[in-house]
């Protein structure tokens, strides 16, 4: 990865966190639809026009599309954000299923990266107490009980 690509993905971390951070400011004032907007429009900044694309792809072809594994770790906290949103607006289902999809990200980059950084990680472990490994592929079973061990 050239440096410029490398600084590239890091002003779009940055500005994911900084995303999380205004969602997380609306959700503590009640503005939960507004909180929502937040994480979208970082998810769009993010992903760029690929958007559409991966919104719909499994996690493995969504990595494949997003290519580096912190791009891909990045989405998934946008995401476990907005399943948190969810649940808080009583929609059980659309949360479960974000969650899910968050898990599964992560775990992809965690495979394609062999690491999570701090805040990926500390997501993983938030979503495990509501995501049942039952409910992921096995390949996210797998890396899931690696992860594990190696965090515990």
């Amino acid at each position: 990865m050239s440096l410029v690509q490398r600084d590239y993905l890091l002003r779009l971390i940055e500005a994911v966190a900084a995303a999380i951070a205004r969602a997380l400011r609306r959700k503590e004032a009640g503005d939960l639809p507004g909180a929502r907007r937040e994480v979208h429009i970082a998810c769009t900044e993010l992903i760029g026009p690929l958007a559409p694309v991966v919104a719909h792809a499994d996690a493995r072809t969504a990595a494949d599309l997003l290519g580096d594994p912190r791009r891909v770790a990045a989405w998934a906290r946008l995401l476990a954000e907005d399943a948190a949103l969810l649940q808080l607006m009583g929609a059980e289902d659309a949360s479960r299923a974000t969650e899910r999809r968050a898990c599964g990200l992560l775990l992809e980059a965690y495979l394609r990266a062999g690491e999570l950084d701090g805040d990926a990680a500390h997501t993983l472990q938030t979503l495990r107490q509501r995501v049942s490994a039952a409910a992921l592929e096995p390949r996210y079973r797998d890396a899931l009980s690696t992860f594990e061990r190696t965090a515990a």
